[in-house]
């Protein structure tokens, strides 16, 4: 039984060398493989430069120019004087090269949010300026393109109805806070004042950060 135990201990002790043992084939070059995984990004959020936090509650409060101040007159009522700037889309996107199973755009669209409500014949205008983005965060074009003009939600695209705002996103990424794509909100009426009535009228602004 020793014996045993000395040959079994012997091939164990043989075959641990050989593990151990370097492939005795090296030269002055050495190599191995490194895998990086790279995901696809799409963030997206609305910096508000007025407060200095993430966007919130807006108050467009229309007792303030049509029974105070200079449109306090009967046959005035200057929907433009209500307005709200400096919001910025900050965004980090990472799309795929063409032909790589990735997307290889992204786009902003924005709506009023299903179960939102706005005054009729009225629209808010949502107007950007082109993206300023941090440096090496990206290029004009890997920013995207805003749609001139900007968009109106209301009137003229209902509730639950998504608006291009910026289109041919790649990967960039603007920088937070002051960076990426500034806001302007303007109210402008779009349609026949008949429509328009009294009340509170509460609406979600959402902005999504999607893939074509």
């Amino acid at each position: 039984m020793k014996k045993t135990n000395l040959f079994f201990a012997a091939i164990l002790a043989f075959f641990a060398q050989t593990a151990l043992a370097q492939d005795n084939n090296d030269t002055n070059i050495a190599s191995h493989q490194l895998d990086v995984n790279v995901p696809e990004v799409a963030l997206l959020d609305i910096f508000d430069a007025n407060t200095g936090f993430e966007a919130g509650t807006i108050i467009a409060d229309m007792t303030n120019i049509t029974l105070v101040g200079a449109n306090a007159e009967a046959g005035l009522y200057a929907f433009e004087a209500i307005s709200y700037e400096n919001l910025y889309l900050n965004y980090t996107s990472v799309t795929g090269a063409s032909g790589s199973g990735f997307d290889v755009t992204r786009q902003i669209d924005v709506q009023f949010e299903p179960g939102s409500t706005f005054p009729a014949s009225l629209d808010l205008r949502i107007t950007p300026e082109a993206p300023v983005i941090v440096a090496n965060g990206g290029s004009a074009d890997s920013a995207g393109s805003v749609t001139a003009g900007g968009v109106a939600l209301g009137a003229t695209t209902p509730i639950g109805t998504d608006a291009l705002l910026v289109s041919s996103i790649e990967s960039v990424y603007t920088g937070d806070e002051n960076y990426g794509v500034k806001l302007s909100y303007t109210l402008e009426q779009s349609g026949n004042f008949s429509s328009y009535e009294a009340g509170l009228y509460q609406a979600t602004i959402r902005y999504t950060l999607s893939d074509l």
